[in-house]
């Protein structure tokens, strides 16, 4: 009966060992950057839908079902092209029967209103501002965030406007100061572990009220 190893076999011995130990800590950094690169997918996939639900809200708080005129263009009360002319009732280019700001409703304050305490009872995009969503995994904490910021956008301006040219200029601002007929949404996806963003997603919004086809809304 064989009691010892050859010094072959013992050479053989090593060299497997040492392939082992070679090859785990592969494995290991594959299998974490295959996690790391999961949990950005399911952040990216999660961000996306988010600001698919924003963009679906209305433009205002003076849009949504509890107002008088859900339908109207809103006032800003600014001296913009884009400015629903509040004599005519009209905005540039608009035509009678079309829609119209003959009621004088203006915009809202930007962020929630008092009775809207979670995104639940959010109806509008603006609603959304400061939100933050926290994924959290048991025995992890927190892994990744997703937080929203609403602001008025720049938008028409009426030095750079003729009958030939049309400009839009969506540098946005995140000053509420005169307020605008543009709403600009961003959505960032952060890395709470390294405090680190790793996408966004950005959507505007434009003050256009609605329009009526055999009294459904459009």
């Amino acid at each position: 009966m064989k009691k010892s190893f050859s010094l072959m076999e013992l050479i053989f011995t090593i060299v497997i060992i040492s392939m082992v130990f070679t090859v785990i800590p592969k494995i290991i950094y594959v299998t974490n950057v295959s996690i790391g690169f999961s949990l950005k997918e399911n952040g990216i996939f999660n961000m996306m839908t988010h600001i698919m639900d924003i963009s679906l809200k209305e433009w205002d708080e003076n849009n949504t079902a509890d107002s008088p005129h859900p339908d109207d263009i809103l006032l800003t009360n600014n001296s913009n092209v884009l400015e629903c002319n509040i004599n005519s009732g009209y905005r540039i280019g608009g035509f009678v029967g079309s829609r119209n700001c003959k009621n004088d409703m203006n915009i809202s304050h930007i962020g929630p209103d008092a009775n809207e305490s979670d995104e639940s009872s959010y109806d509008d995009v603006d609603d959304y501002n400061g939100t933050e969503i926290n994924a959290t995994e048991i025995g992890y904490g927190t892994r990744y965030k997703i937080y929203d910021i609403v602001v008025y956008s720049n938008e028409w301006n009426k030095s750079n406007y003729n009958y030939d040219t049309q400009t839009l200029d969506f540098n946005f601002t995140n000053q509420e100061v005169g307020k605008s007929n543009e709403k600009f949404i961003k959505v960032i996806l952060e890395d709470t572990r390294f405090d680190k963003n790793i996408s966004y997603a950005r959507y505007w919004s434009s003050n256009i009220g609605h329009m009526y086809i055999e009294s459904r809304q459009w």
